[in-house]
């Protein structure tokens, strides 16, 4: 992986005594039955498998989902997520999105929980919601605090943040306009050093650096520098993988830390004496 700016850049990290970590979204699966979905998926998870990198599969709540959920059964490193609500709600204009833009809450909270009843079944299945083109409705995150989600991961943000945890992907294997294709390894290498650097400048230094793969939509190119790049992370000490459980637990602990500190200042400050 030859790159002078990432090379510089894990140079600092590794003076700092820090650990990038890495975690990895794939989108679009989905219950399709097709062969070449099949074979698709099957790369996908043998790749994780012999990389031993934690997987997150975004599944899409459309077709039958019980010949995923075979395959799915036993596959270790492997979590699932919600990758948008029901389908029927899609929008495929030039701005294309998940829900209507004019929609209440409620009818957000309506087609998220459709989708969910889709997938809830599905093994080592997570409560987090995958915003397809990573659309972000304006009503989105209410909606998916007042369903329950354990969080959502769209695109761009460096930190989990908002009432309901945000966990984004930053490296996008292939743009999309004009048809899909791979992004290429220097532009790819190029944008981790630009991440890894952001994150250092902001003191973020346990900020989760997002990979995004699209097992169906790979060419040549993008298969094999997925696989290289799992490999070549392997031996870097500058870099950690983390799984999407790991993240969420961690949110949920700073959370609750925080918590306690706000109670313990509000409790500290009714202690006070009050002035005559």
């Amino acid at each position: 992986m030859n790159n002078l700016p990432l090379w510089l850049e894990l140079r600092r990290w590794r003076a700092a005594g820090r650990t990038a970590r890495l975690w990895w979204r794939d989108d679009d699966a989905s219950g399709s039955a097709s062969t070449i979905d099949r074979l698709l998926l099957d790369r996908l998870l043998q790749l994780s498998a012999a990389t031993h990198k934690p997987l997150t599969l975004a599944v899409t709540p459309v077709g039958e989902m019980s010949g995923l959920a075979a395959r799915l059964d036993g596959v270790e490193l492997v979590n699932l997520a919600q990758g948008g609500g029901a389908p029927e709600t899609r929008r495929e204009d030039p701005e294309a999105g998940e829900f209507a833009p004019d929609w209440d809450q409620k009818q957000v909270q309506a087609a998220l929980a459709a989708g969910w009843s889709r997938i809830e079944n599905l093994p080592r299945v997570l409560k987090v919601f995958v915003s397809p083109w990573s659309d972000i409705h304006p009503r989105l995150e209410r909606a998916l605090s007042a369903n329950g989600y354990a969080g959502w991961s769209a695109r761009g943000l460096a930190a989990a943040s908002g009432t309901c945890p945000r966990l984004d992907i930053h490296l996008d294997l292939m743009p999309w306009r004009d048809g899909p294709r791979f992004r290429g390894r220097s532009a790819l290498l190029a944008a981790l050093a630009g991440e890894l650097r952001r994150r250092r400048r902001a003191g973020l230094w346990e900020a989760p650096i997002g990979l995004l793969s699209h097992h169906r939509a790979h060419d040549t190119a993008a298969w094999t520098f997925l696989g290289e790049f799992l490999r070549w992370t392997s031996a870097q000490p500058e870099f950690g993988w983390v799984s999407l459980p790991d993240l969420l637990g961690e949110t949920k602990a700073r959370r609750a830390l925080a918590l306690r500190r706000s109670a313990t200042r509000l409790v500290s400050d009714m202690a006070l004496p009050h002035p005559a």
